[in-house]
């Protein structure tokens, strides 16, 4: 038996604001002087909460996904405008971050993909829909592991099903737009997406979200959403070339418009993904209207260059000695197919 409740203090000095995308909290910086620690705290106002009870539901499902993929919760406190919950900081950001500096070769995308996938698994066993799966939500620890953060919209399953509060529009599931209940493949969807994003690069993937407003800043919501009920956002087409097929089909199969013909757990599109070979070192950069590929493997150099004007070079360094023309990818005309063909044979 416990005996009756004990209030405590807790304080924290709060630093600079960070995450600044949530449109229903606000995430700092802090100062803990009880842990001497500069941890992250995410303040939740208590006034768009429903009632009480809706409080700590974050941290307590938080808490309960604990797993090495999933961010740590040190504590959940209140006073009498917010609530609180502390957790580590990861000075590393997230997936959107590196995004936002360049493309992320093909063996970091599967790394990622499976440790995002790894820690789905254990939030779906816990009877919890993530709701809000997206790479500003995955997190890198020192290590450069991925965690699962921002369990905002998490809830638990009844019946199979649960109901979020809201979806942020970027990243509805097709079956959003017709029903308010879902499953775990609402989380597949989204986590198909965030492969998606990953694969094609954030520059790319937000060009395609930005073309469905209007000069008034308006996202059209019916052209929007017919589109991902028929498919057709995001492009299935707009791979880069060193994306292996293998990799494009678990996208496309993430992405299916009838959930039942997605993944049906987290663990299934893992043991797919984990499969994926080929072009896995390949860093991919685009240089004005060129298209770069670099890969060091053993001392040897690789640049490949495909440039505007569709002809291409091809060159290799061995122990940085002088870079020597390959032939084979010296071409011109050069097409898709040819691109795949070389980063496929160096």
């Amino acid at each position: 038996m416990f005996s009756a409740l004990t209030t405590a203090q807790v304080a924290f000095q709060k630093g600079e604001e960070i995450g600044g995308e949530g449109k229903n909290s606000q995430t700092y910086k802090a100062h803990d002087p009880q842990l001497n620690a500069t941890i992250v705290i995410k303040q939740m106002p208590k006034a768009k909460m429903a009632d009480a009870a809706c409080y700590f539901n974050e941290s307590r499902s938080l808490y309960a996904s604990a797993h090495p993929n999933v961010v740590q919760v040190h504590y959940a406190c209140e006073d009498d405008t917010y609530v609180y919950v502390a957790m580590p900081l990861y000075k590393n950001g997230s997936v959107k971050t590196l995004l936002g500096k360049r493309y992320l070769t093909v063996r970091e995308i599967v790394r990622i993909g499976c440790q995002v996938l790894t820690g789905l698994h254990n939030v779906h066993s816990k009877g919890l829909v993530h709701f809000d799966i997206k790479s500003d939500n995955v997190l890198l620890s020192d290590r450069q592991e991925a965690l699962i953060s921002d369990f905002g919209l998490a809830k638990p399953l009844s019946d199979g099903v649960a109901t979020p509060d809201g979806i942020y529009e970027p990243n509805w599931p097709p079956e959003a737009l017709v029903q308010a209940e879902f499953d775990c493949r609402f989380d597949i969807f989204q986590f198909g997406l965030t492969l998606y994003c990953m694969s094609v690069g954030l520059d790319a993937y937000k060009a395609q979200y930005l073309r469905y407003f209007g000069e008034d800043g308006q996202l059209d919501v019916a052209k929007f959403a017919a589109d991902i009920a028929a498919g057709t956002y995001p492009d299935r087409g707009a791979f880069p070339a060193h994306v292996p097929a293998r990799l494009k089909g678990i996208c496309k199969r993430c992405l299916e418009v009838d959930p039942a013909n997605r993944y049906q757990s987290a663990l299934e599109a893992m043991n797919d993904l984990a499969q994926v070979d080929g072009n896995l070192d390949w860093q991919f950069q685009e240089s004005g209207e060129d298209r770069i590929w670099t890969k060091m493997v053993d001392g040897t150099s690789l640049t490949f260059t495909v440039r505007s004007n569709l002809t291409s070079t091809l060159y290799k360094s061995v122990n940085d000695g002088p870079p020597r023309k390959q032939t084979p990818g010296c071409l011109s005309n050069v097409k898709p197919r040819d691109i795949s063909r070389v980063l496929g044979t160096y």
